[in-house]
């Protein structure tokens, strides 16, 4: 037996039944209630601490390719320099601090990290909801139900990106306010299976509705990212500086390897977390999924 959380819940044996069991133990902190944000982000630490396997496995395929092509990208950095070059030859220093930080490689490194956010979205997702409406979703179910919806997803992100690019060439206070509307998205296509325009509008009508909530789930996710990114980096930069970009590149790839195996499933678990609070509290989704648990017959297991 499936829920699909679509606007009306609805019963489907086939969506999401394939691979994964019709009972799920959800973690602990991940609740079918609303929540205040900081308990939302606490199940998203939550559901990364209990359940690692399901969740990195959801977006390793993603994200070792991207990792390396991310820290291949760097081995141009600073112009290949090291510190002891910069130290000792001024020429090198001025030439590496005339450099544009918005580089052709700079912006294929952002819209892998923005893509990569997109697509793992989708089936980290998939399980976290499942979890909330009783479904243990494996990930080998949530990864076929992401190649399944490829077009959608894609079509999504370029949508989306263009909206945002757009509204931050006009003043970006716009290109904020597109990136706020749209960051549901993502739980969107996962959850009710919508098309690519469709899953940009509901995900706009769902923030309306709630934007203290998904400010402030965005920033809580950006802090802990940027924590999480400047700790892990710190070390391969340092040796960056002193050996050259150049050689360490695949060092570089390491960390962000690693973190994106921590934070790729913690911020969409949180965004997912998010979209769901925003219709436990708007749509009574939770009192929904409380009545079917009661009513449902032994059929329906």
């Amino acid at each position: 037996m499936t829920i699909t959380l679509s606007t009306e819940v609805s019963r489907d044996n086939d969506v999401m039944n394939r691979g994964g069991s019709s009972t799920a133990m959800r973690p602990a902190a991940i609740a079918d209630r609303p929540l205040p944000v900081i308990d939302l982000i606490d199940g998203a630490f939550a559901a990364l601490r209990q359940r690692p396997r399901t969740l990195i496995t959801v977006v390793a395929g993603l994200v070792v390719p991207i990792a390396i092509a991310e820290g291949y990208l760097t081995r141009n950095a600073l112009g290949g320099a090291t510190l002891q070059q910069m130290i000792n030859d001024p020429t090198v220093a001025n030439e590496v601090s005339t450099q544009s930080p918005f580089g052709s490689e700079a912006l294929i490194t952002y819209l892998l990290d923005w893509l990569l956010m997109a697509v793992a979205g989708v089936p980290v997702s998939r399980v976290v909801a499942g979890w909330v409406t009783g479904q243990d979703v494996s990930a080998r179910q949530a990864l076929a139900f992401t190649a399944r919806r490829w077009w959608v997803i894609l079509a999504a992100f370029l949508l989306n990106h263009l909206a945002q690019s757009i509204g931050f060439a006009l003043f970006i206070v716009p290109g904020a306010i597109a990136v706020v509307l749209f960051s549901l998205t993502s739980p969107v296509i996962a959850v009710e299976e919508l098309g690519p325009i469709a899953a940009l509008k509901r995900s706009a009508e769902l923030a309306k509705r709630r934007k203290s909530t998904v400010v402030g789930g965005i920033a809580m996710t950006a802090a802990v990212a940027y924590g999480v990114s400047n700790a892990v980096s710190l070390l391969p930069t340092m040796v960056a500086l002193v050996f050259g970009p150049d050689k360490t590149w695949p060092l570089v790839s390491a960390a962000s390897l690693m973190t994106s195996i921590i934070l790729v499933p913690f911020t969409s678990a949180a965004m997912c977390l998010v979209y769901l609070d925003i219709r436990f509290r708007t749509e009574g989704l939770d009192l929904e999924l409380r009545s079917w648990s009661v009513l449902k017959t032994p059929g329906d297991r």
